[in-house]
């Protein structure tokens, strides 16, 4: 509630107004009644500038102010009865005016039976046309309520003396307005909603049109619904235009938001919208008649002032200018010429209005964004900074922990490489040097003799092949070998590293060739290639007691490779080991002859080739070794 505030004459300042709850004994009282909280904007702003008049005129009147709670329209039945209640609340001896703050408020009051004659009332954001209250003692729904329009002023005329100002709404004015823009109109949407003043605005509407009756009048009303008046807007007629009466309180005695109309008409984008009260104006009525509001406390608180000095002509209503208003913007979207508007009317820039409303407003959020802005721009810097310095730490953390791990893998196979190599130099060196020994002795026979330089010579071509195997690896590791590209026939590759490789056969056990085609020409690395194939048919050789090696091929155009394989009836690879084997110096068997480089040797110059080496799970028989090959490269 409202501090209370207590106007004496001759002060230059008004003193706190009090709010509701009863009167100070031995004073004079003007007594405002607020339809609904009087702490709004609207009614905060009509009680202050009142006040300040009242002090101004140096009244010696203690101001008092009441609020009767007007919520919604289901509650109209109790409003007559409500202010009954409130004035019954102070000596009407006391009471030198009562003003009535909004429609609610004065309907109510307008509806009192013994309201001494000589007391001057005074409505404010009052209208000229409204409703009689329904009876609280019959049955009451408010979508049924269709009461009929009734001239207000001329009932507060007949009750006592009234005055103030009084709203004044046109229907007359807007339909002569639509139809001199629009001729073909044959259908006119009034839009009203679930307030008493909605209510009023559509008995006026109703009553008004009962003079066209060439014209169709069409009731959209939020009683209905929202959902349901946006469909009835969508469904609406050719030659239809859309009049706003208001729209600010929904079925249920919710208020709509601002954007709520909007979003009403947008069911219908291109039907002409025109406004008999203002709301719309701003954002999508192109314009209409409608009332120069005012709040009228100035001009209440001067006849109050003159009445009691003794004009008792000076309690009068006054009805509300009108006048024409046009939003430019939907003008320029109707296609509305400035020429075909009525004289005098004005055309505003809904858009520069609203920027010269709120000019404060933009100017201080800009210049909070603008600074806002640069903090940001600080912060952004300042984290963005710290992180990539993060990122490039937590990189090159991850790098020395990379080269460390490297650096123990390193460490890890040079032992296993000096391991392997002494082992595997020291057997072929042991019978080098043992033989060549035992060569020098007179007493060996010519037979004895070649099959020692036959030992000799096949442990000295090992060694040969152990220093090439480590010789190859290093140069593809670290790509310094070169590829030589040609066309060859892999079917005669194939036969090629089958007869090179068939003496490592041992007795049972044979080759198996299998080719796609009995000719294919691939454009790859004869040298590098049949490597691959004598390195993992040597390596079936080795493994396989017993049974066939099977060497094949297959040309898969749609995947662009040529698959080969090299199957075997060996010993086989254990499934948790099959992912080792490709590792450099593993060997999966220490007990047989090689350098465990072959297999890694392979898969460098597959890879190099641009395809892939795997060992296939699924064979079970020995192990299956397969590879691929692009058939075009770059592919």
């Amino acid at each position: 509630m409202l501090a209370a505030v207590m106007l004496l004459a001759g002060m230059a300042l008004p003193v706190p107004l009090r709010a509701g709850g009863g009167e100070h004994p031995g004073a004079d009282k003007v007594l405002i009644i607020a339809s609904y909280n009087p702490d709004t904007r609207r009614m905060a702003s009509f009680i202050s500038e009142f006040a300040q008049k009242i002090a101004a005129e140096k009244l010696p009147y203690e101001v008092l102010i009441e609020d009767m709670g007007c919520k919604g329209l289901s509650e109209a039945p109790a409003w007559t009865a409500r202010m009954g209640e409130v004035l019954s609340r102070y000596d009407k001896k006391r009471l030198k005016a009562v003003i009535l703050l909004g429609q609610e408020a004065w309907a109510s009051f307008l509806a009192q039976p013994d309201f001494p004659a000589d007391v001057p009332f005074f409505g404010g954001y009052a209208s000229v046309s409204g409703v009689m209250l329904p009876d609280s003692r019959n049955g009451f729904h408010t979508r049924d309520w269709t009461p009929e329009t009734i001239d207000m002023e001329a009932l507060a005329d007949s009750l006592g003396r009234g005055g103030g100002y009084l709203n004044e709404y046109d229907i007359d004015r807007n339909i002569e307005l639509i139809r001199s823009l629009y001729p073909d109109v044959r259908h006119i949407a009034f839009v009203t909603d679930n307030t008493y003043g909605g209510i009023s605005l559509q008995a006026l509407a109703r009553e008004r049109m009962r003079d066209y009756p060439d014209l169709n009048l069409i009731l959209i009303d939020s009683r209905d619904g929202e959902e349901q008046a946006s469909a009835r807007i969508a469904g609406l007629p050719p030659n239809s235009v859309l009049l706003i009466g208001t729209w600010r309180v929904g079925r249920e005695g919710q208020y709509l938001l601002f954007s709520s109309i909007g979003n009403l008409v947008s069911a219908n984008p291109t039907l002409p919208v025109f406004t008999v009260s203002g709301s719309g104006i701003g954002s999508v009525a192109i314009g209409g008649y409608i009332p120069q509001y005012r709040s009228g406390a100035a001009e209440i608180a001067r006849q109050i002032a003159d009445y009691y000095e003794g004009d008792t002509g000076a309690v009068r209503f006054i009805p509300t200018a009108g006048e024409y208003q046009f939003d430019r913007r939907k003008l320029k979207e109707f296609g509305i010429a400035d020429y075909k508007l009525p004289t005098g009317s004005v055309v505003i820039d809904s858009m520069e209005a609203q920027l010269q409303k709120y000019r404060y407003y933009v100017v201080v959020f800009g210049v909070a964004f603008v600074l806002l802005a640069g903090i940001l721009i600080v912060v952004f810097y300042f984290y963005f900074r710290n992180k990539r310095l993060k990122i490039a730490l937590e990189r090159r953390e991850k790098e020395l922990i990379v080269a460390k791990e490297k650096a123990e893998e390193s460490d890890h196979l040079k032992s296993a490489f000096l391991a392997n190599m002494s082992h595997e130099i020291r057997t072929p060196l042991n019978a080098i040097v043992g033989f060549s020994t035992l060569l020098g002795e007179d007493a060996l026979s010519a037979e004895e003799r070649a099959e020692y330089n036959s030992i000799i010579s096949k442990n000295s071509e090992l060694m040969l092949t152990l220093i090439n195997d480590i010789l190859d690896f290093s140069r593809l590791e670290t790509g310094r070998i070169s590829f030589v590209y040609e066309q060859a026939d892999v079917y005669l590759l194939c036969q090629q590293a089958l007869l090179t490789t068939g003496q490592n056969l041992k007795p049972g056990v044979g080759f198996d060739f299998r080719p796609a085609r009995p000719s294919y020409l691939l454009e790859t690395d004869v040298q590098r290639l049949s490597q691959v194939l004598i390195n993992l048919l040597t390596n079936a050789c080795k493994f396989t007691e017993q049974g066939s090696i099977t060497l094949a091929f297959e040309v898969q155009e749609e995947r662009n490779r040529v698959v080969f394989s090299v199957a075997d009836t060996g010993c086989g690879i254990p499934h948790e080991q099959q992912a080792k084997v490709f590792n450099r110096f593993e060997k999966l068997n220490e007990f047989k002859q090689g350098t465990g480089l072959g297999l890694a040797i392979c898969r460098q110059i597959v890879l190099k080739f641009g395809g892939e080496i795997w060992i296939d799970p699924d064979y079970t028989t020995g192990a299956r070794f397969a590879f691929s090959h692009p058939i075009r490269r770059g592919e």
